[in-house]
């Protein structure tokens, strides 16, 4: 275990904590809803979860890419449903968890993967494209746990992931939207789970909290995000962002993406216990940072977007 205030051990791949075969039919008769899973992150994971003996619900806005995704865990033998919807429209997220309810079952576990970037100093932006990030990255996954959590509450039974960023911790440039979104992302996140621990054995008169929600780093995995996130405006106007961002991913591992996958896994498997609330930065070694979490005295409120 790395002590207390050292770095913990970096993770690019799968490792002993998140390895997959002692996951074989944890989820078996679990129904999972993965938003933005056709394509990249949202696609390892939902692949996961399938291999995992899950039902799977896979959505985005590209049909074929769901539609594959969703051949994909089909092969697998997993249950699956594959609904196109934009999770920035009220109706469509009333749609998808009526499709998904009615083929697979009440959702037992949510992650909310969509997202989109924009590398852009902010005086250069359009206020509509600005806002329209905070929509898919936060509106979005807000809303889509507005309407599953009522569900999971009085079951007192669900796991809710959001792919927050470490941008959340960092005033990183030319991403001011995509910082403020995952910002706000772990800030629900860990404001949802404080609600959850005192509602659930109080007001609803569970036992306990049997609710966890977490929100992650997945890790500069490679995807299209990072080939559309500049556009020509920025090409053309301030081709310094794109040589500053080049400089940055010539330095930074390569993270693959059953990093992230597996790691949702562990956490929706129950072995989390303790990082509840929590951003959890899946380029880290899991065990170490619980380990060190479960050490150390928690405060009476946490603070989610600090680093653990």
């Amino acid at each position: 275990m790395a002590p207390p205030g050292s770095e913990y051990t970096i993770r690019t791949s799968i490792y002993p904590a998140i390895e997959p075969n002692q996951f074989k039919g944890v989820f078996t008769g679990k129904v999972v809803l993965v938003t933005g899973s056709g394509r990249g992150i949202g696609r390892e994971i939902a692949l996961a979860f399938a291999k995992c003996g899950a039902a799977v619900a896979i959505t985005g806005r590209t049909a074929d890419e769901v539609e594959q995704t969703r051949k994909d865990a089909e092969s697998l033998g997993a249950k699956t449903i594959g609904v196109v919807a934009d999770g920035s429209k009220s109706d469509d997220l009333k749609r998808l968890v009526n499709q998904v309810t009615e083929s697979l079952g009440p959702v037992d576990i949510l992650v909310c993967n969509a997202g989109t970037n924009c590398f852009m100093p902010f005086h250069m932006t359009d206020a509509t494209d600005w806002w329209s990030q905070m929509e898919i990255m936060v509106k979005s996954p807000v809303e889509l746990t507005r309407l599953l959590l009522p569900a999971m509450q009085s079951n007192n039974s669900g796991t809710i992931i959001y792919t927050s960023s470490r941008a959340a911790q960092a005033d990183l440039p030319w991403t001011t939207a995509y910082n403020c979104a995952k910002t706000s992302i772990t800030r629900f996140a860990g404001t949802l789970q404080t609600e959850m621990n005192m509602l659930q054995p109080t007001v609803l008169g569970h036992a306990d909290n049997g609710i966890s929600v977490f929100s992650i780093h997945p890790g500069e995995v490679s995807t299209r995000i990072h080939e559309t996130g500049f556009p020509e405006k920025t090409k053309r106007e301030a081709p310094y962002v794109i040589d500053m961002m080049d400089k940055l991913h010539a330095v930074s591992p390569e993270y693959a993406v059953e990093l992230p996958a597996w790691t949702c896994i562990y956490l929706a498997a129950g072995k989390g216990k303790g990082l509840e609330g929590r951003m959890v930065d899946c380029t880290r070694d899991v065990e170490e940072v619980k380990a060190n979490v479960l050490a150390t005295t928690s405060p009476r409120f946490t603070n989610s977007c600090s680093p653990l």
